[in-house]
């Protein structure tokens, strides 16, 4: 029996994997929506051990580290953070905190199933390795949202109570902001991380197209998606009709202004008339 340990990372929104490709002398042009792969020599000198070692580097701001040790994996992503322009975007609301283990297990006298934490199998080729690796990291890069929008969900809902106790304390700019915020993570969601897309190597072979399938329900990114969908539609909905109030509001007092700034003008002129 073998293990191989997956441990996905959420380290920004998106990696320049050209600049992390220099920093391993690969030069080969990679496209954007493949990861930056380094295995065995890739490795030497970064870790102690390389064998059935392996990174994969994805441009939606994941890492997915195998069989490495919590101590290489810090030292490594600090070998990532200080390569020049290695990170191409960060979004200043999120905390990119969020971990995703999994494991492989190859037991030749065993049926393949696939479980809750572990996939086994019986025997081994690429594709358990790339599916299982792209999988965890559009899970943890997914995490990274659902966190960050709870924490703004907790902003709505505390505006939803002071208005229930009669009381509107949001402008204009500020319900922007959080539009603005919500809608950034939408745009990541589908554009970055491409949550919604198959890999190449799916559509080619058939055995990778189920086990990413598979891993995909087992993680369930397309219910989580849907409900993280859902929930940002929701808030950019409240904030707008919080907007709108708040508009109203505005307006409803500029109103008042007029109609006393007429009346002084009515009860002057009177006065003039009276005294003249």
């Amino acid at each position: 029996m073998k293990e191989y340990i997956f441990k996905a990372r959420a380290i920004c929104s998106e990696f320049s994997i050209s600049n992390i490709a220099k920093r391993f002398d690969i030069s080969r042009k990679i496209k954007w929506e493949e990861p930056l792969i380094l295995k065995d020599g890739q490795l030497q000198g970064y870790v102690k051990n390389i064998e059935d070692k392996g990174v994969y580097i994805y441009h939606f701001g994941s890492i997915v580290f195998v069989n490495f040790t919590n101590d290489e994996i810090d030292d490594f992503i600090n070998i990532i953070k200080l390569t020049p322009n290695s990170i191409k975007s960060l979004n200043k609301y999120m905390k990119y905190e969020c971990r995703e283990d999994f494991r492989i297990v190859l037991h030749e006298h065993m049926e393949e199933q696939l479980e809750y934490e572990s996939l086994v199998i019986n025997s081994i080729d690429e594709h358990h390795f790339s599916m299982t690796a792209l999988v965890v990291a559009k899970s943890v890069a997914l995490e990274t949202i659902e966190v960050t929008m709870d924490v703004v969900f907790d902003e709505v809902e505390k505006i939803i109570k002071s208005l229930e106790n009669g009381n509107l304390n949001i402008n204009e700019k500020q319900a922007a902001s959080i539009i603005g915020r919500v809608l950034s993570f939408k745009h990541t969601t589908i554009s970055y991380i491409m949550l919604l897309d198959k890999p190449a190597i799916a559509w080619k072979n058939e055995s990778a197209e189920n086990l990413f399938n598979d891993l995909a329900d087992l993680f369930e990114l397309n219910d989580r998606y849907e409900k993280l969908n859902a929930k940002s539609q929701t808030m950019v909905d409240i904030i707008e009709i919080f907007a709108n109030l708040s508009h109203s509001k505005r307006a409803n007092n500029l109103e008042i202004i007029v109609i006393l700034l007429i009346l002084i003008e009515v009860i002057m002129a009177f006065r003039d008339i009276i005294f003249r």
